[in-house]
């Protein structure tokens, strides 16, 4: 064999390893278009293509921020009014405790 076909043959199989433990790790009712098991298989048996089409088919989006499992958006401390009104109370508490009355 030559030198490009074993480089070829390693790429296929580090791009099949990849594909399939990316299918393997995807929450099953994540998974879009065909069910988790047939990715995998179709990863497995067509390795480049397979592959190829999970990551631009099947896998799952960007995960939903205000889900159950999601810890919801990160506002930056600016942004957020809770902080903005818990450390407008913390500063007028100080003050009122410094002032000399």
């Amino acid at each position: 064999m030559t030198r490009l076909a074993l480089i070829t043959l390693a790429f296929l199989v580090i791009w099949m390893v990849f594909t399939t433990v990316f299918a393997i790790s995807a929450e099953k009712n994540e998974v879009r278009a065909l069910p988790k098991w047939a990715w995998i298989i179709l990863c497995v048996a067509v390795p480049f293509f397979g592959g190829l089409l999970y990551l631009m088919v099947g896998r799952p989006l960007g995960k939903d921020t205000g889900g159950p499992k999601g810890k919801g958006k990160t506002i930056a401390p600016d942004d957020d009014p809770n902080f903005l009104r818990d450390i407008n109370r913390f500063l007028k508490k100080r003050n009122d405790d410094n002032d000399p009355k």
